[in-house]
């Protein structure tokens, strides 16, 4: 197991490296017993032997544990150890505008964001004529979103710099481990009304099937583009969301009211 944790655990540091250790192997663990890797009851080596075979600290190491007995993913027995506990270990990321469905039709409720870019954008294109002019610019957060643990999900999203500056200063791990609507609500002092979702199939843009489709040639895959546009109450759009969905069984369910 410790090889295994070892290497997820050096896979989310690399992809979130402004995320908190103690979070990046929180959600590799968390991703192991989804998995089924680690099953409930199974015991954890101690965190002496999980720093000492993890690129992380002994205080790190510490602090994941400690959150995951606290969520209650796992479970301590006073002078015998850690341990896996039962139920469902699935991390919901709460969108209102639209949901995933597991082929079986229960929601899913794990989702791993990693953001790939945060930035400042003041030039024109497809997202002004979509938010409309803003002399402050506009806020551009690429992610890629892992779903469910069996696809990754490439999102971009644009808002408003009038309404969302402030995302340009939150903590990173902030924009990994939480939706941007509460964020949106909370930091940009906004509240958003409904979205529109649109949805079709398309030939996905080269550089994404790569990610997507690391085996398959980039100019044929295909997949799903999901355009949700999230309004306040009187019609003004605030942010202009595209997520790039590969090939799967997997069932969106989509919502217009987000209240």
């Amino acid at each position: 197991m410790l090889p295994l944790l070892a290497e997820r655990t050096s896979r989310h540091l690399e992809r979130s490296p402004k995320s908190s250790k103690y979070l990046c192997l929180r959600d590799a663990i968390i991703e192991l017993i989804v998995e089924g890797h680690l099953s409930e009851g199974t015991r954890l080596p101690t965190e002496q032997e999980l720093a000492a075979n993890l690129p992380v600290s002994l205080g790190t190491v510490q602090k994941a544990l400690r959150e995951l007995v606290d969520s209650g993913d796992l479970y301590r027995r006073r002078r015998v150890g850690t341990f896996v506990a039962g139920g469902d270990h699935r991390r919901e990321i709460t969108t209102p505008a639209f949901r995933f469905l597991r082929p079986d039709g229960t929601r899913v409720r794990m989702v791993f964001i990693h953001l790939l870019k945060r930035e400042h954008v003041l030039r024109q294109g497809a997202w002004s004529d979509i938010l409309g002019e803003c002399p402050s610019g506009y806020v551009r957060l690429i992610r890629q979103d892992r779903i469910d643990g069996a696809f990754d999900c490439h999102t971009e999203i644009h808002l408003r710099a009038d309404m969302a500056s402030a995302l340009l200063e939150a903590d990173a791990e902030a924009l990994e481990h939480e939706s941007i609507l509460p964020l949106l609500e909370t930091q940009g002092r906004v509240t958003l009304s409904h979205a529109e979702n649109r949805l079709r199939m398309v030939r996905l843009p080269k550089a994404i099937a790569r990610i997507m489709h690391p085996n398959q040639d980039a100019a044929s895959a295909t997949g799903l583009r999901l355009e949700t546009f999230y309004c306040l109450a009187d019609d003004t759009p605030v942010a202009w969301q595209v997520m790039h969905i590969p090939n799967n069984d997997y069932s969106l369910s989509l919502n217009t009211a987000l209240r």
